[in-house]
């Protein structure tokens, strides 16, 4: 089918915070056929996972997500810088933020998936932020990695595209925009990881996979009007 309705949920990532055309325009240029397609950006600079949790529980943001086609999520990121905030580098506290965020990402994509089962769905893994250069890359490194492959782990289990941005973004400094926030070269880089991963062939590259409930690769995204 041609008509692509898509929703961006998640956080100033998905917002386009440092960027003039952010990865959300741009993929949504990638996936549109008609004039008939259509993109809502909702994302909320400053969202944590418990916020958009919260927001899915909307029954109005419930029949909305019943119609999409295509749904992309960045959530996570918000977490840490508030318990970094609050709490500096305190394995305590960080590994804490980590069990939660898993938790509520998993109910995240479950409820996604419950509205909608045919979707295609995206979520976006960890970069290493600027400061982790300069207060502990070992540290940061190790805890992003666990994160990303807790990340990939609910994919599978929920059928959702991994996109993972960790070496993309690795030692780009130039990529940013702010200590956090990727700028346009950056979310360039965004929204041609979103594209390789959903469209491998057009993208000119062949790690783009969908895992399913058994692991198996399918890289057919299923569009629905």
């Amino acid at each position: 089918m041609s008509q692509i309705a898509y929703l961006a949920l998640g956080d100033s990532l998905t917002e386009g915070i440092g960027a003039h055309i952010p990865f959300v325009e741009q993929f949504f240029d990638h996936l549109r056929r008609t004039d008939d397609c259509r993109v809502r950006n909702w994302g909320v600079s400053g969202m944590t996972s418990e916020e958009l949790l919260s927001m899915l529980g909307n029954p109005g943001i419930g029949r909305l997500v019943a119609r999409m086609s295509h749904i992309t999520v960045t959530t996570g990121g918000c977490d840490f810088i508030r318990t970094y905030e609050t709490d500096g580098v305190s394995i305590i506290s960080l590994t804490r933020t980590m069990r939660r965020v898993q938790m509520q990402v998993d109910r995240i994509l479950g409820m996604l998936r419950q509205y909608n089962p045919e979707a295609t769905i995206h979520l976006l893994g960890f970069y290493l932020p600027l400061p982790a250069y300069e207060q502990g890359l070992w540290l940061a490194t190790r805890l992003i990695t666990s994160m990303n492959q807790a990340y990939q782990r609910l994919c599978r289990k929920h059928r959702v595209y991994w996109v993972d941005p960790f070496d993309t973004f690795l030692h780009r400094h130039d990529y940013f925009a702010d200590e956090v926030h990727p700028n346009q070269k950056g979310h360039d880089q965004l929204a041609r990881l979103f594209i390789q991963t959903a469209d491998p062939e057009r993208a000119g590259s062949d790690t783009g996979l969908v895992l399913g409930d058994e692991g198996v690769a399918d890289q057919s995204p299923t569009v629905i009007s």
